[in-house]
C-alpha cells in the first residue's frame, strides 16, 4: 500500500512539474532589444529570404536587435527566439506581434 501511495505521489509531482514548464511565458535572452511574440510557426533565416536555420514555434518571444526593409521589400527583424537564444537570424515582420 505504501509503495502505491509513493508511486502516485511521484507521478503527480512529475505531472505538476511538466505542466509548469508548458505554461511558462514567452521570453528570450536578456540581450538588449524589444520583444515581439511570433503569431505562427516561423522560419528563422540566415538572411532575409535566405536559408532556413530552424523553425520557431508560435506564441514564443523573439528579441529584435535590428530591422531591415520597408513597405516595398517587406520588413524583416533580426534577432533570436526564446527557443534558441544563442542563434540569431531573420524573420518576416508579419510573423511577429507587438
Amino acid at each position: 500500500m505504501k509503495r502505491n501511495v509513493v508511486r502516485v505521489l511521484a507521478v503527480m509531482a512529475v505531472v505538476a512539474a511538466g505542466s509548469t514548464a508548458v505554461s511558462a511565458p514567452a521570453a528570450a535572452s536578456d540581450t538588449p532589444g524589444d520583444i515581439c511574440v511570433t503569431n505562427q510557426s516561423t522560419w528563422l533565416r540566415d538572411q532575409p529570404w535566405g536559408n532556413v536555420l530552424r523553425t520557431l514555434s508560435p506564441g514564443r518571444g523573439f528579441r529584435v536587435h535590428s530591422i531591415f526593409g520597408g513597405s516595398e521589400v517587406g520588413t524583416w527583424y533580426y534577432g533570436h527566439g526564446a527557443e534558441a537564444p544563442g542563434q540569431d537570424g531573420w524573420i518576416p515582420a508579419a510573423n511577429c506581434n507587438w
